[in-house]
């Protein structure tokens, strides 16, 4: 089973227009609505391709209910923190001419010390039933940013795999408590390292980089390039992933649905390169979806055959010190 953990859930309108005008009347030509939120993604992809999960953080309000309807509907056990203030609701404008969407995220509701003692417990009762605990996404105020830093360790201490998929200086933190997977995006691997990562041989340096800096052995580092596929850096090596070719109809939980794809594939005992193949047919899946849905069952069954993974012979990966 996973575990994943969203201290800032979302509900999530995407507002789709002909071309965004800046400074003048945009009509918009429809509106979809959706739960949101990194760990929320993954958990609903993973329930979709057939793994086992419980999807837990703070809600509150009425955005907070109706994020607990969407993971009701589509089957995905939740134990989230119900807190005072309300869930946040965020907005993407999609631009039909230009193929890419302009989002306006909230802060998020205020985390109490109760809240976040209470959220500690949760995480803590359920870790001798699961296998992996996935957390990441942003915090919301009241929340410390060594939040992921302490449950990794919490992890740890049960024998638990732990994801992190986050930005900034709670990853950065993350990153002391050495977790099993991360997974940043090109843009945050730069923040991360400090130099930029926007080619292909950035995104493998980085990720050979990052898998050093975690210790090696088992750990995984994905790297995700938007179009341009990702980078995977595991004791089998350093691979480079393609995409499969789809009409790009969204960015949104994109990301999310690679984990959520990568975590199912582990969860039906596939191998870790094996599993990077399901999770970029996920994420080709979400791209191809309008707005905020995610990937589908059946679309990611069908690209999964057009991914493309190829060995990198030229990574310095191998190394005995560090498999």
């Amino acid at each position: 089973m996973v575990l994943s953990v969203t201290l800032n859930p979302s509900v999530d309108h995407a507002l789709f227009v002909d071309e965004l005008l800046v400074g003048d009347t945009n009509r918009v030509k429809r509106v979809e609505t959706d739960a949101g939120g990194k760990g929320v993604n993954l958990s609903r992809v993973l329930c979709e391709l057939g793994g086992t999960t419980v999807a837990t953080g703070f809600l509150g309000g009425a955005p907070g209910a109706y994020v607990t309807s969407v993971l009701d509907g589509q089957g995905v056990a939740h134990a989230f923190v119900t807190v005072a203030g309300d869930t946040r609701t965020n907005f993407s404008v999609e631009d039909v001419a230009k193929n890419r969407p302009t989002t306006f995220n909230q802060s998020g509701p205020q985390i109490s010390e109760e809240n976040l003692n209470e959220l500690l417990d949760r995480v803590r009762e359920r870790l001798p039933q699961i296998r992996w605990l996935a957390m990441g996404g942003s915090l919301p105020p009241g929340v410390p940013k060594d939040i992921f830093k302490t449950l990794v360790l919490m992890a740890h201490e049960a024998g638990v795999k732990s994801l992190v998929d986050a930005d900034g200086e709670p990853m950065r933190l993350a990153m002391e408590a050495k977790p099993d997977f991360i997974k940043p995006n090109d843009r945050e691997a730069t923040r991360l390292l400090s130099r930029e990562v926007a080619t292909r041989n950035d995104a493998l340096k980085a990720a050979t980089d990052l898998y050093r800096q975690l210790g090696g052995g088992d750990r995984i580092v994905v790297i995700s390039r938007g179009a341009g596929g990702a980078v995977l850096a595991c004791r089998e090596g350093l691979y480079d992933g393609v995409s499969p070719s789809v009409e790009m109809r969204s960015t949104i939980g994109c990301g999310d649905s690679m984990l959520g794809g990568m975590l199912a594939a582990m969860y039906a005992e596939k191998d870790v390169v094996e599993s990077f193949s399901w999770g970029l047919a996920a994420g080709a899946a979400t791209a191809a979806t309008d707005g905020t849905e995610i990937a589908r069952r059946g679309m990611v069954d069908e690209l999964l055959p057009k991914v493309k993974v190829e060995r990198d012979f030229e990574g310095s990966l191998m190394e005995a010190d560090l498999i």
